[in-house]
């Protein structure tokens, strides 16, 4: 379990706002590096006026996040507190849309292949995750865009990620505050622990992201299958209805679907 936050000095407590010609923001993941970001933002009293955080939800009539469960429950229950308690404005959005919105959409108006006309559209790809694009990326900017102000950004890019931070460069109202404070990778992630806001999610992997993802870990589908066999099993019968989609696999360089849950149940023998 990590180790409560010990108190910081009072006047680092106050949340400094930005000046009214400026808003400064973190589009926040809950992973090490953005959740850095925010806590060197709150040490050095950089300016910080609002963090937002995206929920990808898989089923949104029935409330199941596309998140991993305990990565949500980190970001609710511990890290939100604590930054409000700091002063700061969390605010968490969300698509009107889901996963299995956009599993099931029809392609109407196909941009490249004209055969896929009329079909489900099914798994989201290897590499370019629609997912990421319209439940994660859109919500973030439709929100940004209701601000009148101009706004500054800060991106959590390590100093030991050099392309990564050149393309930063060349963004405009983008700031890495690891970057300005000399902080790597591993320095981002030794300030979380410090702080108790290291997300649990990294017990099962490297990266923090939605469950369903194709590029997931077996640890952490195994996690799913334990706390939600019934989400589990409807995602795993998502692979039945997908033989006529556009994109019918779930990893066309990895195991089905169904393979991967044959091979989860037989570690239970």
């Amino acid at each position: 379990m990590a180790k409560k936050h010990r108190p910081v000095l009072q006047e680092q407590q106050i949340c400094v706002s930005a000046p009214s010609l400026m808003r400064f923001m973190v589009s926040w993941s809950g992973g090490k590096d953005s959740t850095a970001s925010i806590i060197l933002a709150h040490e050095h009293r950089e300016p910080l006026d609002e963090i937002i955080f995206c929920e990808v939800m898989f089923d949104i009539q029935n409330g199941i996040s596309g998140e991993n469960p305990h990565h949500i429950h980190f970001v609710k229950e511990v890290a939100k507190p604590l930054f409000e308690s700091w002063g700061y404005k969390v605010t968490i959005v969300r698509s009107s849309m889901d996963y299995l919105y956009l599993f099931n959409r029809i392609i109407e108006r196909p941009t490249k292949h004209i055969e896929n006309k009329g079909k489900k559209y099914g798994f989201p790809g290897v590499g370019m995750c629609n997912v990421q694009r319209d439940l994660k990326v859109k919500p973030i900017t439709e929100y940004k865009r209701k601000i009148m102000e101009p706004v500054t950004q800060y991106i959590g890019i390590g100093i030991d990620e050099p392309k990564r931070l050149e393309s930063l460069r060349k963004k405009k109202g983008c700031v890495s505050l690891l970057e300005k404070y000399g902080y790597t990778e591993e320095m981002a992630r030794q300030k979380c622990i410090e702080y108790g806001l290291l997300s649990p999610c990294y017990k099962f992997s490297k990266r923090g992201g939605c469950w369903f993802c194709p590029n997931a870990k077996l640890a952490e589908q195994r996690e799913i299958k334990r706390i939600y066999p019934g989400t589990w099993a409807q995602f795993v019968s998502l692979e039945d209805h997908a033989e006529y989609a556009a994109y019918p696999k779930f990893n066309q360089f990895r195991q089905s679907l169904h393979e991967i849950d044959e091979l989860l149940e037989s570690e239970k023998g």
